[in-house]
């Protein structure tokens, strides 16, 4: 499972969470809303916990990314 900001992308600030079976879900950084008609909460909480708890950075990565 990867974290991962792509450049460009569309607003608000998110991230995605890639599983190895290339299954995604998107995450919005303000809210931490999980969007994905794929991946369930329960397969990405390490992800979704790391993500949390590092929200201000990754939410700095995304607008470097995405001016």
């Amino acid at each position: 499972m990867t974290i991962r900001v792509n450049v460009p992308d569309h607003r608000p600030a998110h991230v995605h969470i890639v599983l190895a079976d290339r299954r995604d879900a998107l995450v919005y950084l303000g809210t931490l809303e999980v969007v994905s008609r794929t991946v369930r909460v329960a397969e990405i909480a390490e992800a979704l916990a790391w993500i949390a708890e590092n929200r201000e950075a990754a939410r700095k990565v995304f607008e470097e990314c995405n001016p």
